[in-house]
């Protein structure tokens, strides 16, 4: 779909503006903030960005978002928003549109990447999804591409803040290219891109209101989830690379932690410094930094370049290696910071490399229940190790539903009630291929 189908998508079926209207926001985490919205038929207001490939907000009002149709678009009457405190909708809409925007900002000048699938259509972002006494939450929907956000709880703030969000929006970007698994060593890779990236969108967007640093969500209770210069401060998540740290059921945030540390060694130094202090693992030397966007564009280049779904720690120190080489040469003093920076968390490469996956990585289809009439998008995520051009198939869909062989979309709406067995296959160059199958219920209206 293009930018501009996306925008016009999900609020009446009419197409709105392309036009962005600049608006006044009042943020609880961002302060005063510019607000880039549209207008609808009725000429109301409404947090959707063309600019942005149609980036959108919708506040789910405590219920549960339920895929792609869920909810509508969050609508003003004079395009200023929110009134800067945090149990407001439209304050907690206000912060989460800013920073989904400040992320989009992010990828596209820092590495030229449009939007969570490098096609310039803008996500969608759900805000207070569930009831204001559940549990803290936010995640991201990889079959929607969408960011999912919990409200404000107990006195805290809403899941909204600018490395919360970008957190999340970096799960969307790390599924579509690297793909790393969700358990093990990369599963903690996979959490600690997201909070690297998280990091680095808050310093870009380098609010006064928010001010930039090395921790993970502090701004939702007021304490930071996560420490990237020590991680081991939080009481729970690894600092230094052991045998067997993957291994069992220990939690993806708490691995990440070496990767997060081998970050910000390679970002700011080891030691102390404004942002925290960090030591070296072992008997390991002092690192001193290369800087953000250096470090950045290092981790970046191998997420999208070198690493795969099953890739170690050792794995990672070899790609950011090889994309530090790429960007830097091979002698650089960013290549040999790199180098340090892992041996500086206990990695030294000679923990063996898995094996790549030689078929794409077809991820997993949850079961999906809609209504006929009801507006479709399904999104399937098939990143191929060797980096080939994957084509998608499907056998079994519901009558008004069809597959971009490209993209691996589902669109349309259901003309036919009943229970389905779908079965999704994703294929590469080599002829190699994966499947998932589902069974997909459409309901009478």
């Amino acid at each position: 779909m293009s930018a501009a189908a996306v925008a016009a998508l999900g609020t009446t079926g009419a197409a709105q503006a392309v036009t962005p209207n600049k608006g006044l926001g009042h943020g609880y985490h961002n302060g005063d903030v510019e607000v880039s919205a549209s207008r609808n038929a009725s000429g109301e207001y409404m947090l959707v960005d063309p600019g942005r490939g149609g980036l959108q907000v919708r506040n789910m009002a405590n219920d549960y978002q339920q895929g792609w149709d869920s909810g509508r678009p969050s609508t003003d009457a004079d395009n200023v928003w929110g009134n800067g405190s945090k149990d407001d909708r439209q304050t907690t809409d206000v912060d989460a549109f800013h920073a989904a925007s400040r992320t989009w900002d992010y990828f596209l000048k820092q590495h030229g990447r449009r939007g969570i699938h490098d096609d310039g259509v803008g996500p969608r972002v759900f805000t207070d999804v569930g009831p204001a006494d559940g549990e803290f939450f936010a995640q991201y929907d990889p079959e929607c591409g969408c960011m999912v956000l919990g409200p404000a709880v107990a006195g805290n703030a809403a899941w909204n803040t600018t490395d919360v969000v970008a957190h999340e929006m970096t799960h969307g970007i790390t599924g579509m290219t690297a793909g790393l698994a969700l358990n093990g060593e990369a599963g903690g890779l996979n959490e600690s891109t997201s909070d690297i990236f998280g990091t680095l969108v808050e310093f870009s967007a380098n609010n006064g209101k928010d001010l930039p640093d090395y921790t993970i969500g502090e701004g939702v209770s007021g304490k930071p989830l996560r420490y990237m210069d020590d991680p081991t401060k939080d009481g729970v998540s690894k600092g230094c690379w052991t045998p067997g740290v993957g291994e069992g059921e220990e939690p993806n945030h708490r691995i990440g932690g070496i990767s997060n540390k081998f970050f910000y060694q390679l970002a700011v130094g080891s030691g102390k410094s404004q942002w925290g202090n960090s030591p070296t693992c072992g008997k390991a030397p002092a690192v001193k930094g290369i800087g953000n966007d250096k470090a950045g564009k290092i981790w970046y280049r191998a997420l999208t370049r070198y690493l795969v779904p099953n890739s170690n720690f050792s794995g990672a120190r070899a790609g950011t290696l090889r994309a530090a080489a790429d960007l830097y040469g091979k002698n650089s003093t960013e290549a040999k910071t790199v180098a340090a920076a892992w041996l500086a968390v206990g990695v030294d490469g000679s923990d063996p490399v898995p094996a790549a996956p030689q078929a794409p990585s077809l991820k997993w289809v949850n079961y999906q229940t809609n209504a006929v009439g009801a507006e479709v998008m399904v999104r399937l995520q098939a990143p191929d190790p060797q980096r080939q051009r994957v084509t998608f198939t499907a056998t079994g869909l519901p009558p008004g539903l069809t597959l971009d062989k490209a993209t691996g979309v589902v669109t349309g709406k259901p003309t036919q009630p009943g229970e389905f067995d779908v079965t999704f296959v994703a294929a590469d160059c080599d002829g190699n291929t994966s499947n998932r199958q589902i069974t997909w219920v459409v309901q009478a209206k």
